[in-house]
């Protein structure tokens, strides 16, 4: 088995807030398309209830409804709360590729698992070399910053990490990566998660080019992240999009030597900060040429859960400069909270003939799956 990381506070606590998410958006599993049918009628009156008006029916139902969600979104998070922020994940072992055969245009691990590569269909395996989210021999690796920048978003300074490749060179010029995390991290999530070992490991074993980590703190908002309801904090993390564009892409391409335009730009993220970075990425084509989206929360495009808590960021996925060089977008096989999301992005990325990679692995909502997708988006980026 592959060395264990020690899980950062946020992946537990967050995967405990998008549970609840779910529930209160009346889905039957994961963040995918939610059934109204079903949700009438679990919310079904009877007795004296029954004799009002249909539209007080409504009403209270849907009332009774929000306070049960809301008892038991407080029951999870007092439950998140004690949890200890030391317990261990160990890695699987994918130091080997799976056997894999073909069924029509999707591509079936051993277990039944989904993968599909429209850029190169014989490229089926998503396994990771061995201890590579973790320092390796004499390779020398690069150094982590944290910078502050003038938000004019929210009107005051923030932070983000930035993470040059070693021997970075000012007279020289480098391609961008944008990392994205989810509810309850910082701009500190992916390096709690190896981001640079994980990075400069591929760049050693696949020799794709030095690149600058800029890791963006997600909660756009003055609030602190534990102290706001729901529906604030998705819609401070959907003024993702106005800080990246407006405010930390120029602080970074005005401090640092970047190569710019989308054959040189990157973004990726993982539930909520997946959701944004495809957003992003398609919302500016002319920018970003690759996605990463991980574990992907929903509402990108419309898919039958819009306006309830989470809101939808873009019309549909539509092309304006021909495929994107790289969209990869995977998920762990038992993930409740958003596999049936990440399902429904392949499924309309498919029907609209967008080229793209899905697949699923072993794994739920977690960052073994986040670091393996990370890897692979990685090898396949820039070059």
């Amino acid at each position: 088995m592959k060395k264990g990381f020690m899980r950062h506070t946020a992946f537990t606590k967050y995967a405990a807030i998008i549970t609840a998410f779910c529930i209160t958006l009346g889905m039957v599993s994961g963040c995918g398309q939610s059934n109204d049918s079903n949700q009438t009628e679990a919310y079904a009156v009877t007795g004296e209830a029954a004799m009002q008006p249909k539209e007080e029916q409504t009403q209270q139902s849907t009332q009774a409804a929000q306070m049960e969600q809301t008892a038991q979104m407080e029951q999870t998070a007092q439950m998140e709360q004690t949890a200890q922020n030391s317990d261990a994940v160990t890695l699987p072992d994918t130091s080997e590729a799976r056997p894999v055969v073909v069924s029509g245009e999707k591509t079936l691990g051993d277990t039944g698992k989904t993968f599909v590569n429209d850029y190169n269909p014989s490229d089926r395996s998503y396994a990771a070399s061995d201890n590579y989210i973790s320092p390796k021999g004499n390779r020398q690796y690069g150094t982590t910053t944290t910078v502050e920048y003038y938000s004019s978003t929210l009107g005051t300074t923030r932070k983000a990490d930035v993470i040059l490749p070693y021997g970075y060179d000012a007279s020289k010029s480098y391609p961008v990566l944008y990392m994205l995390h989810g509810m309850g991290g910082s701009n500190k999530s992916w390096s709690d998660m190896g981001v640079k070992y994980i990075v400069e490991n591929v760049h050693y074993e696949n020799g794709v080019p030095d690149m600058i980590i800029v890791c963006v703190d997600c909660f756009v908002s003055t609030q602190d992240q534990d102290s706001v309801p729901i529906r604030e904090m998705s819609a401070a993390y959907d003024l993702t999009e106005s800080e990246v564009m407006n405010d930390l892409m120029p602080y970074i391409n005005n401090n640092y030597s970047t190569k710019t335009g989308r054959d040189n730009t990157a973004i990726a993220g993982y539930s909520l900060g997946g959701r944004c970075a495809l957003a992003i990425g398609f919302k500016h084509q002319d920018r970003f040429g690759y996605i990463g989206a991980f574990s992907a929360a929903s509402g990108v495009i419309p898919n039958g859960s819009e306006g309830r808590i989470l809101a939808t960021l873009m019309d549909d996925f539509v092309l304006e400069y021909g495929n994107f060089p790289m969209i990869l977008i995977n998920v762990g096989e038992t993930d409740g909270i958003c596999g049936d999301s990440c399902r429904f992005y392949d499924d309309a990325l498919t029907q609209r003939e967008i080229k793209h990679i899905f697949y699923e692995m072993e794994g739920d909502h977690e960052g073994t799956v986040w670091q393996n997708g990370l890897y692979n988006f990685v090898k396949r980026i820039f070059v």
